[in-house]
């Protein structure tokens, strides 16, 4: 099933489904999908890009490609995408754009801005302003610097364990969560007033406040604007196009759990710059050590990282918490590699890696709430090996 939502509803539901009881329901006129974000989302700051061709490093032996992967291109048109680009063996061996749109769509990516927020935060501790990822976020946010939220470090911020509550969705558009995601709250001040959960102890639950939390220490130890250290430390150095983040102010403050608006092409670039372990046409943009810390399962979840997803173990349906409550994903089959290493937006919009096999997929397309993860990237992966057996 396919949906399309309006604007207002598209926020609240497209960038992290958290809400255990949301019913998602087709929105009435104007309708909404993912490619029309450009033109409808209000307050738009920029990601300053500085554009270079990809770093291909051997030229592709696959001379029919939309033959040799016919079952993931169909894949992506049954489940209405935009754009599929596969990257394999040193160059990208598919660029598909399906009817109506081409390289320069800018779509809405859900969740998938999560990962790139991971990769903001390891470069901010490579350079040193953020200690450790076991630094109290009350070292970072002065509100907290007495209060026990304080206590709770950056590492469990980046792996979703922090113990912290979501908002509420109870009372329609009224209830706090919708209004947060719509930008009807002062989005500082409704950080700083999120309660601790009701847990015993601290465990995975994955929450959109949580990333947003994560962005203002960010920006609190950097002392510079989440774009503009975007842009400066990652963007431009894997010569990506120009980008844009969806503001809660009209000076800044993105939302970092949603709504980077980048081309499928720079998507690839952050796949590559992942795969790879934070190196990029020659040069370490960020610490190795630290992109490998990323990848690696956390303490209450294997199978997510540094907001990020790993595909280690196999469960054929994947949740968002460890209560096994509310939305979750289809996993019909485990993914053909062990290492695969994905970013993960509501819907079927991903960027999937693999190291072992050389391999970035990238999908960009409507809103599927019947997306299966093993579907795409173990087609590309048997269509690979068919041609080894050749």
């Amino acid at each position: 099933m396919i949906l399309r939502f309006a604007p207002l509803v598209a926020l609240a539901i497209l960038a992290g489904c958290q809400n255990p009881t949301a019913t998602v329901v087709e929105a009435e006129a104007p309708a909404f999908t993912n490619a029309d974000a450009m033109n409808t989302y209000q307050t738009l700051g920029l990601v300053k890009g500085a554009p270079r061709p990809l770093p291909s490093v051997a030229a592709s032996t696959i001379t029919d490609p939309e033959a040799v992967f016919a079952d993931a291109i169909a894949y992506a048109g049954e489940t209405e995408s935009y754009a599929l680009l596969i990257w394999h063996d040193g160059a990208l061996v598919l660029e598909h754009y399906l009817p109506g749109y081409g390289v320069e769509v800018r779509a809405e990516p859900a969740s998938m801005h999560k990962s790139v927020l991971g990769l903001v935060t390891a470069k901010a501790l490579e350079e040193g302003h953020i200690a450790s990822p076991d630094t109290p976020i009350g070292t970072y946010i002065p509100e907290w610097s007495a209060d026990p939220r304080g206590d709770i470090t950056v590492r469990q911020l980046l792996t979703m364990s922090s113990g912290l509550a979501p908002l509420s969705y109870v009372g329609g558009d009224d209830a706090p969560a919708r209004k947060f995601m719509a930008g009807d709250l002062n989005a500082r001040e409704a950080l700083l007033n999120l309660k601790p959960e009701e847990a015993d102890a601290p465990h995975f639950h994955y929450i959109n406040t949580v990333s947003q939390l994560l962005l203002m220490v960010v920006e609190n130890a950097t002392d510079t604007p989440y774009a503009q250290y975007l842009s400066e430390k990652i963007w431009q150095p894997i010569g990506a196009d120009d980008a844009y983040v969806y503001n809660f102010e009209e000076d800044g403050f993105p939302r970092g759990y949603a709504s980077l608006l980048a081309r499928p092409l720079d998507w690839l670039r952050l796949g590559l710059l992942v795969k790879d372990d934070g190196r990029f046409a020659g040069s370490q943009i960020i610490d190795a050590e630290l992109v490998r810390k990323l990848k690696s399962g956390s303490q209450y979840n294997a199978d997510y990282g540094w907001q990020i997803w790993r595909g280690e173990s196999w469960t054929e349906q994947r949740f968002y918490n460890d209560e096994g409550a509310g939305f979750s994903v289809t996993h019909s089959a485990p993914f053909a590699v062990d290492d695969l290493v994905y970013f993960d937006g509501f819907g079927g919009q991903r960027v999937y890696t693999s190291q072992s096999e050389d391999l970035v997929i990238v999908r960009l397309g409507n809103t599927s709430t019947v997306w299966d993860d093993a579907r795409l990237p173990n087609s590309v992966i048997a269509a690979l090996e068919s041609l080894r057996e050749d």
